[in-house]
């Protein structure tokens, strides 16, 4: 099967603009400079607007992951968020340092970028399962012994 060499270029041309295209859009991929050769964060305390700038994406990330599971997963106990929330360590430690560096700089953090209302839930769960209920449970039975027993 012949095809004119002007249907070919023809085919090409919007493959090439397609390409051109997806190259533009990975060169506006914005990267934070506040990381040693390690990849640990490092605080700048010249460059305020910066680290700003990496707490709000730390609480949008961390607001967006849990969101993200609360729609995949709707009927999930706060337990379950919560551990899911945590798993994710290294996000934690980036928002803690990066938090502490711009309450340093002056910045209320805040008021900058505050964590959802749901985050704030998750994250408040205690980790102690049963424990509460039973340890309450004992002491009611306990000091109704005790008030029978010398009343």
């Amino acid at each position: 099967m012949n095809v004119p060499s002007s249907l070919r270029y023809l085919a090409i041309i919007p493959l090439v603009l397609l390409f051109s295209f997806s190259m533009v859009g990975m060169t506006r991929v914005s990267v934070y400079a506040e990381f040693d050769s390690a990849g640990n964060y490092v605080c700048n305390p010249f460059d305020s607007g910066l680290e700003t700038n990496i707490f709000i994406s730390t609480v949008n990330q961390i607001n967006e992951k849990l969101e993200f599971y609360k729609r995949s997963y709707p009927n999930s106990t706060e337990q379950r968020q919560h551990d899911f929330i945590m798993s994710y360590q290294k996000t934690w430690d980036l928002y803690n340092k990066s938090k502490a560096c711009i309450e340093a700089l002056g910045v209320n953090s805040d008021q900058v970028a505050p964590l959802s209302e749901h985050v704030k839930q998750a994250i408040a769960i205690p980790e102690f399962g049963l424990i509460p209920p039973i340890v309450v449970t004992l002491a009611m039975i306990a000091s109704i012994v005790i008030y029978r027993k010398f009343f």
